[in-house]
């Protein structure tokens, strides 16, 4: 799906994204200051520092999560040992996840990755990932006021994991919603639909109906205006019902044969290209969601 006409920024307002590329965290200059999606663990002490000259008039930050995967999360326990009185925000259901040992131990796996390439630069740093305690359990509809001029909209986005949530601040005209509308790379736009595609369409939909003057999207940066991000909401469900329709083909070419499209799919869209958002690990097991959500689908068979 073309997207070449849409123009990402790093800065809007009081919300900036850290560092650009696939550091997934925007960071919003308010009292408290905010960190939305603080990373993989071995971004922490960068976080730490972009966040370091907010804290001088504040005495606590605030982390929202928009859902509980290790890209996405990695960092928070960093960022409480440095800050303390830190609170984290999530939905019910991302509490939950944050406590599993199962799923802390995947998010330490998966972190670990990021740890060994990035050994030299966080030499002496504890960036061990634990388990997060989530202090504000959100659900859709919760309106939060942070001061008196600064106030955000909880919005439950489910598909590309159950625990999604969309944070919009009517102040500044600013919408966060992580993954729930796909991610692009280039002149293609991810669609992330790894629990539920159903979801994840109305998700999209949900989306659009937000009046929003400007789209966070992770991994990526800031795409501003109305029209704008219009436009890229209505590319996104094209691509994701355009990407459905990839898999369905394939796993009628290979009679349902689940290995066999993902070998395929990650040699054209992994091996083929030297620059990635994502590690190979992680890129194989979000695609192998993805097609089991399509095969949950009714109609779909598959070995």
């Amino acid at each position: 799906m073309e997207n070449t006409s849409f123009t990402f920024t790093h800065h809007y307002k009081n919300f900036s994204l850290v560092e650009g590329g696939h550091v997934p965290a925007f960071i919003c200059k308010n009292k408290p200051p905010i960190i939305f999606d603080p990373g993989v663990s071995a971004f922490g002490p960068l976080y730490y520092q972009r966040i370091l000259p907010l804290m001088q008039d504040n005495t606590r930050l605030l982390i929202l999560l928009t859902h509980s995967h290790f890209d996405h999360c990695g960092a928070a326990p960093y960022l409480r040992r440095k800050f303390p009185e830190t609170q984290i925000g999530a939905s019910r259901r991302a509490a939950e996840v944050l406590q599993k040992e199962s799923a802390i131990n995947l998010i330490r796996r998966f972190n670990a990755e990021y740890e060994a390439k990035m050994a030299d630069d966080i030499q002496g740093e504890d960036t061990s990932f634990s388990g997060i305690t989530v202090d504000l359990p959100l659900k859709d509809g919760d309106r939060i006021q942070l001061a008196d001029t600064c106030s955000f909209h909880v919005f439950e986005t489910p598909g590309h994991t159950r625990d999604c949530l969309s944070y919009f601040f009517p102040d500044s005209g600013v919408l966060c919603a992580g993954e729930a509308a796909g991610v692009p790379e280039g002149d293609f736009i991810h669609s992330v639909f790894l629990a539920s595609y159903e979801d994840y369409v109305s998700s999209i939909e949900k989306l659009r109906t937000i009046p929003a003057e400007a789209l966070c999207i992770a991994h990526v940066g800031i795409l501003v205006g109305r029209q704008q991000i219009s436009q890229y909401l209505a590319a996104s469900l094209a691509a994701t019902q355009e990407y459905r329709s990839k898999i369905e083909r394939y796993l009628e070419r290979f009679n349902g044969n689940k290995e066999k499209v993902v070998d395929t799919i990650v040699a054209e869209e992994y091996d083929a290209k030297q620059q990635h958002l994502l590690n190979r690990n992680p890129f194989i097991a979000n695609l192998q969601a993805k097609i089991n959500a399509v095969c949950k689908l009714s109609g779909n068979k598959v070995n």
